[in-house]
Order: C-alpha cells, then structure tokens, then sequence
C-alpha cells in the first residue's frame, strides 16, 4: 500500500468523525426544536410577556398552563420525617381507611380501589 493510500484512509476517517460530530450536534438541536414546537409557541409567547411585575392573576395563569394537570382533583402534601424527603399526592377518600387502603404495601397510583377527592369551582 502506498503512503499516499494511508494518506488519503486517515483522511476520509478524520472528515468521517467530524461528519459523525456534527450529526451528533445536529440531531440535539433538531430533538431541542422539536420539543420546543411541542410545547407551543402559545407558552413561549405568554411566558414573555410575564415578568416580576406582572400581577399576581397573570403568573398563576402561566405557571396553570406551564404545569396544566387535572383540574377535577386536588393535591395534598406529604413529608417523611425519617428521610426529609416530601412532595404531593392526589387526595384520596380511602386514604389509611382500614380495611380499604393497602398502604404502604400498594402504593396509590397502583391502588384499584382509591377514590379522589374532588376539587369543587363556583
């Protein structure tokens, strides 16, 4: 094989890898756009025009569509004092009721019994 066969071998495998490099950056920037179009530009532009002297109605009217949920059922806190750690869950009428409620062997998104606790609007 002739050096300017290696030549030519080393070459095409360093454009190869810098084809490979912006293919790579490429498909995150595609992947980011396309979440980006996912999300709307409704949210974009409303979260624009929301700043920290927006009135307090307007940036609970963002953060509600940022983080839209079920609006039928409401949450409540939890803490584990043991671990600190805390979050929310679904209010649950059968929540500890004996008999009714697995805790803390099921855990409730996989309860088949549970029955929320209804968010009632005016």
């Amino acid at each position: 094989m002739a050096a300017h066969d290696d030549k030519e071998i080393a070459s095409l495998r360093a454009r190869l890898n810098e084809l490979e490099a912006e293919r790579g950056t490429l498909s995150e920037r595609l992947e980011r756009l396309q979440s980006q179009a996912a999300t709307g530009s409704v949210l974009n532009s409303a979260s624009a025009s929301v700043t920290g002297e927006s009135r307090a109605a307007e940036k609970i009217a963002l953060f509600r569509r940022l983080f839209a949920g079920r609006t039928d059922v409401f949450p409540l806190r939890w803490e584990n004092r043991n671990t600190g750690k805390s979050g929310y869950a679904p209010a649950c009428a059968n929540e500890w009721v004996r008999g009714v409620c697995g805790k803390p062997q099921v855990k409730c998104g996989d309860c088949p019994i549970r029955r929320f606790l209804l968010y009632l609007t005016k």
